[in-house]
C-alpha cells in the first residue's frame, strides 16, 4: 500500500509540472500566433521572398507549439487515468 501512495505522489507532482508547462506553452503559442498573423499578412501584402520565408518559419513555430500542447494533454490524460486506477486499488 505504501508503494501505491508513493506512485500517487509522483503522479501528482508530474501533473503539477505538466499544468505549469501547459500554461507556459499556451502563452508562448498565443505570442507566436500573433507573430505568425503579422508575418502571413506581410507575405501577402509585399509578396517578397524574405517575407514568405518568414511566414513559413513562423507557421512552423505555431505548429510546434500546438503539437507540444497536444503531447502535454495526452500525457496528462494518461497520468490521470493511472491515478484513478491506483486510487481504486487503495
Amino acid at each position: 500500500m505504501a508503494r501505491i501512495h508513493k506512485r500517487l505522489f509522483r503522479i501528482a507532482d508530474e501533473l503539477v509540472a505538466l499544468r505549469e508547462e501547459e500554461t507556459q506553452v499556451s502563452a508562448e503559442l498565443d505570442y507566436h500566433r500573433s507573430i505568425n498573423d503579422d508575418a502571413q499578412r506581410d507575405a501577402v501584402v509585399s509578396g517578397a521572398n524574405m517575407d514568405r520565408l518568414e511566414a513559413s518559419s513562423t507557421a512552423k513555430d505555431v505548429e510546434r507549439f500546438v503539437k507540444r500542447l497536444e503531447q502535454i494533454g495526452t500525457r496528462r490524460r494518461k497520468l490521470e487515468a493511472k491515478r484513478a486506477s491506483l486510487l481504486r486499488r487503495l
